[in-house]
């Protein structure tokens, strides 16, 4: 009969396959949703505990980082939960931009809301923007969530929001946006049209799919990043 691991040797364990599953990621992959990944609950387990305490986490955490091992989210962060997604990515090859998942919105709704609400946070963004219409649609199959007037270039903006990270449907979708600003620039006499994409995690390779469009249209693109945070603290 197999002798029990010890809680430690459990860590041990975790740590090194978790090590190989990262060394197994091919060089040219670049995305968070194609990093190995597991459930925080099941991590839990596999260390040899029935419920993760923050101080196991934070340990576990040294320990990964110490073989060079990198995630997202953070394994302490006080807004996970068992069910929970960790991407494990090498440390020397992270990827580009990524932000913790407890400062973005969970449905582009609420980010949409959001923006309406704040119109200025836009305009400290990016200049000269004054924000016009919700869903407006501009052809058939193309209601981008705002729409936008830039006051000094006198561009038509279309504003498009992907509240988490974005997926291979963006690229078809701002192409026809694109596509769909450019008319209607044309036809209410705007100098011309842009369209902005903000999103809450990057994605380098639909980006680049995205601005190969752009340039054939002769339409100018923006992809931006958000993150919202909220502190409360005592007085």
């Amino acid at each position: 009969m197999a002798a029990q691991l010890t809680k430690e040797e459990r860590l041990d364990r975790l740590v090194r396959k978790t090590r190989q599953r990262v060394e197994n990621i091919a060089p040219e992959t670049r995305l968070l949703k194609h990093m190995p990944s597991s459930k925080l609950g099941v991590l839990v387990r596999e260390a040899g505990y029935e419920r993760g305490s923050r101080r196991l986490l934070e340990e576990l955490s040294d320990r990964l980082r110490e073989a060079g091992v990198d995630f997202s989210p953070e394994l302490s962060d006080d807004a996970n939960t068992p069910e929970t997604t960790i991407h494990f990515f090498d440390a020397k090859r992270p990827v580009q931009g990524l932000q913790p998942a407890r400062e973005l919105f969970e449905e582009e709704s609420q980010l949409q809301h959001f923006l309406w609400k704040n119109k200025h946070f836009l305009s400290q963004a990016t200049k000269h923007l004054r924000l016009t219409d919700r869903e407006k649609v501009l052809a058939p199959g193309s209601r981008p969530d705002l729409i936008a007037v830039d006051t000094k270039s006198k561009e038509l903006v279309g504003i498009e929001l992907k509240a988490g990270t974005p997926d291979e449907g963006i690229v078809a979708q701002a192409a026809k946006y694109m596509d769909a600003l450019k008319t209607a620039a044309e036809a209410q006499g705007h100098k011309g049209a842009r369209l902005m994409i903000i999103t809450g995690q990057p994605n380098e390779q639909l980006a680049e799919q995205v601005q190969v469009h752009a340039e054939k249209v002769g339409v100018r693109c923006e992809w931006l990043l958000y993150r919202v945070r909220f502190e409360l603290k005592k007085a």
